[in-house]
């Protein structure tokens, strides 16, 4: 095997673990090996340690003292705290972008929907997956605050990982879901903040529900 040679090695590693663990290629409550991982990577082991600190930062994984890093569970507690905070969050992205949304900016918003109600008329769970987080990028471009977007962002491990899972158990949901991110492009573009703020905290209220309804009900959430 070739040896990874890129100079943020950490980073490459962080982003390589986390879409496996979002994804449920490494499962929740699986050890991670430093050794192992270092063998397939073709790197040392150091650079492996430290992404899993990161990881650990991200609640992706937990160290344990003398036994290494696991793949932390998600837990309806967990996904109560997350969505609170999610909610808080979120709406202040929407009411900041319907307040600061340039033509451009109110441009690009479409654009992301359009992905987003193509992926959900199509069924396409990864579609969808990946053009919520677009749309995503795009309102917190147009809320202008930088501070608040470094905020947001610190939560995608979490917001990935429990969106993809979610997600997994409902394709034939899509198109519903959907309606609410053109009803806050909707408001945004009217520059009414309020009612674009009502339609994310609806949007975090359902996304709470649904997943505390896989967790509580046994069906295994997917993370």
């Amino acid at each position: 095997m070739t040896p990874i040679t890129y100079d943020n090695l950490p980073d490459i590693l962080t982003r390589d673990i986390s879409e496996k663990i979002i994804r449920n290629e490494i499962k929740p409550g699986q050890r991670i090996l430093e050794a192992k991982i270092a063998e397939e990577m073709g790197v040392s082991r150091s650079p492996v340690r430290e992404a899993l600190r990161i990881l650990e930062k991200n609640r992706l994984v937990e160290l344990i003292p003398r036994k290494g890093a696991r793949v932390t569970e998600i837990t309806a507690q967990h996904i109560e705290w997350y969505y609170d905070i999610y909610e808080a969050l979120y709406s202040l992205v929407a009411r900041k972008a319907a307040e600061n949304a340039n033509e451009d900016d109110i441009k690009k918003m479409w654009e992301a929907l359009k992905n987003i109600e193509i992926a959900a008329d199509h069924g396409d769970v990864e579609s969808y997956y990946n053009g919520i987080f677009e749309f995503a990028a795009v309102g917190m471009q147009a809320a202008g605050n930088s501070l608040l977007e470094q905020m947001v962002i610190e939560l995608w491990p979490s917001n990935r990982r429990i969106q993809f899972a979610s997600l997994m158990f409902r394709a034939d949901d899509l198109k519903q879901n959907a309606v609410f991110f053109r009803k806050v492009s909707e408001y945004i573009e009217k520059g009414n903040a309020q009612k674009a703020e009502d339609v994310i905290r609806d949007y975090a209220h359902n996304e709470k529900a649904f997943a505390l309804k896989i967790v509580n009900g046994s069906k295994k959430l997917k993370q």
